[in-house]
């Protein structure tokens, strides 16, 4: 017992995904997201907007420069970009302005993610810079366009740049906001994805260690296969989109959102399988223990390039 509660604090340290399972052969990338030529308009502020999709969906407001990355905390908050002059923003507070409906604020003509991601693992790229510039500002919009980005690599080749021109933009182009100024929330549809991939990987993997456990150690107690595959179902189910969805909004440190999630996972899913089995609750936490260690080891070594890394840095 001893040893495997070793072994999943080991896990706890060293896993660099978000979810059980990442998706197949890749590894993650970061990214930072700049507006170069702000200093260009010296009469405006330009305002990052975060609006949280959970919790009391409470808002948060910075300014950008041109020098730092922006960012939107938790992934799937919605944000924006906006600006306003600097005459109209004085002795104002930025977090009570309402900046999606204010006459006086200008909008972007596009949207902008800030997040990493993940790539393939004969991708070598570990770290991407997006660099957008701002063409113009008319009455109600600024309009954006990206102009270079820069990668890096993890195999020492030397960084590579590619350079974009801008393309004069029609009506249609500066969606999400169309001609009525509305802003659309734009959910980020691929994330959604790698959770559902992740989210099948996982029931696949705990039911499947399940009808070995049943099917083997506990063979005498006769559950049946239909019973199995419902309780490995559920158990997943009930348990992952809190890990993805809930828990990241309220524990930013990556340790103690692992651990929190894992321990969680490892409690929730032992009283289903309690209840559902009707067997000893020993039995169903330590089988909702090695259920969540070995999908938990899976999803290690399919990101292991991205392990490798830390544990390199680390050394170093």
């Amino acid at each position: 017992m001893k040893n495997l509660l070793f072994l999943v604090l080991f896990l706890f340290f060293f896993q660099t995904s978000y979810c059980d399972v990442v998706p197949p052969n890749t590894h993650y990338y970061g990214k930072c997201v700049k507006i170069i030529n702000i200093d260009e308009f010296p009469d405006y502020s330009f305002i990052g907007y975060i609006k949280q999709v959970s919790g009391d969906h409470s808002t948060e407001s910075y300014i950008i420069n041109s020098k730092d990355c922006i960012h939107k905390g938790y992934k799937f908050n919605m944000f924006y970009i906006v600006a306003a002059k600097k005459s109209y923003l004085l002795n104002k507070n930025l977090d009570t302005l309402n900046w999606l409906e204010d006459k006086n604020v200008l909008k972007a003509n596009i949207s902008i993610g800030s997040e990493g991601g993940y790539t393939d693992n004969d991708d070598p790229m570990s770290f991407l810079e997006e660099q957008y510039k701002i063409v113009k500002l008319t009455k109600t919009r600024i309009i954006l366009y990206k102009c270079k980005e820069l990668f890096e690599y993890s195999n020492g080749e030397p960084f590579s740049v590619k350079e974009y021109a801008y393309e004069e933009q029609s009506k249609s182009d500066v969606y999400p906001f169309k001609n009525d100024d509305r802003v659309i929330e734009i959910y980020p549809n691929t994330k959604i994805f790698h959770f559902l991939l992740a989210l099948l990987v996982t029931i696949f993997i705990e039911t499947l260690v399940l009808f070995l456990l049943f099917k083997t150690k506990y063979k005498k107690l006769s559950i049946t296969n239909k019973l199995l595959l419902i309780t490995g179902f559920i158990t997943s189910f009930s348990t992952l989109p809190y890990v993805w969805f809930v828990f990241p909004a309220f524990i930013a440190s990556r340790f103690p959102y692992i651990a929190f999630s894992e321990c969680f996972a490892i409690i929730i899913e032992s009283v289903i399988i309690y209840k559902l089995l009707k067997v000893d609750y020993k039995k169903a936490l330590l089988t909702s223990v090695i259920c969540n260690v070995i999908s938990f080891s899976i999803g290690l070594l399919i990101n292991w390039n991205s392990v490798y890394d830390i544990i390199v840095n680390f050394i170093n």
